[in-house]
């Protein structure tokens, strides 16, 4: 059952983001540029966010930077990485709607560059998938030790094969439940960071980068003490969370131009500014 259970998730993963970005872009009667625009933030934000776990690792493992005591290992690692994927994915957000996104300042837009965000990361962790189911389908018909794998990796790799299929039906589900999670998490961290530009209120960039950083963090301290399904739990809590946050900036945004567009407007009826 697993591996059916698992090809329903990928399913999911790969189909959800498109049938969100018709959903909304219909719903709103906005661009599919404004999705696309979200879903380039997120991957313009790993070109960087990669290379610096990568690099950190690396100092790390040589001894160029010191090592927390094995005590405090989990939770720094759930603090570091919690932070840069608030840092990074905060931060790339914040220079598209600033300097490439300037005219969309509405709710609807918010959402719809918010699901092209969460929706792409999606997509592409479904495409991964992909290849895992592939290699678990492969590697439970096969003799491992001709495959020119280590000794000293072999009972580890065993081990990851034989838990994957004794795994309960449901495991395989829940990549696709985290996924309905963080899409919801992306959208609210998007309007977030939108509020604060449009209303210059930079005060919720840093709200975001803080509540980013805290839902990765807790979901990464956690996991080794409770487990997947633990994890989502709680991780759905944190959704119902991000989904207040995004209505009540709803009311927030109101029928009005925000001050940001009020003040473009103004510049360009004053006849000051054409005169200088």
């Amino acid at each position: 059952m697993i591996i059916i259970t698992s090809s329903i998730s990928i399913l999911g993963m790969i189909v959800l983001p498109i049938l969100l970005g018709f959903w909304l872009t219909r719903k709103f009667k906005l661009s599919w540029k404004l999705f696309f625009a979200g879903a380039a933030t997120f991957i313009a934000s790993q070109i960087l966010h990669i290379p610096f776990l990568v690099g950190m690792t690396g100092l790390f493992n040589n001894g160029t930077l010191p090592s927390p005591p094995a005590a405090w290992a989990t939770a720094f690692n759930a603090v570091f990485l919690g932070l840069a994927a608030g840092v990074f994915e905060e931060t790339s957000r914040w220079v598209l709607f600033k300097f490439f996104l300037k005219k969309n300042r509405t709710w609807n837009e918010g959402v719809l560059v918010g699901a092209g965000h969460g929706g792409v990361e999606a997509f592409f962790l479904g495409l991964m998938s992909v290849f895992t189911i592939i290699n678990m389908i492969v590697l439970r018909n096969v003799d491992m030790s001709m495959m020119g794998i280590p000794a000293e990796q072999l009972a580890a790799a065993q081990q990851q094969v034989d838990a994957f299929w004794a795994s309960p039906a449901y495991v395989g589900l829940l990549g696709f439940v985290e996924r309905i999670f963080a899409i919801t998490l992306h959208i609210a961290l998007s309007m977030m960071v939108l509020y604060g530009i449009a209303n210059k209120k930079p005060l919720w960039f840093w709200l975001a980068v803080l509540w980013h950083s805290l839902v990765d963090a807790v979901a990464v301290y956690t996991m080794p003490l409770i487990g997947a399904l633990g994890v989502e739990g709680i991780v759905a809590v944190m959704a119902l969370i991000s989904l207040a946050i995004l209505f009540g900036l709803r009311k927030k945004f109101g029928e009005q131009n925000p001050p940001e567009v009020q003040d473009d407007a103004n510049a360009v009826k004053s006849p000051s500014s054409v005169v200088g």
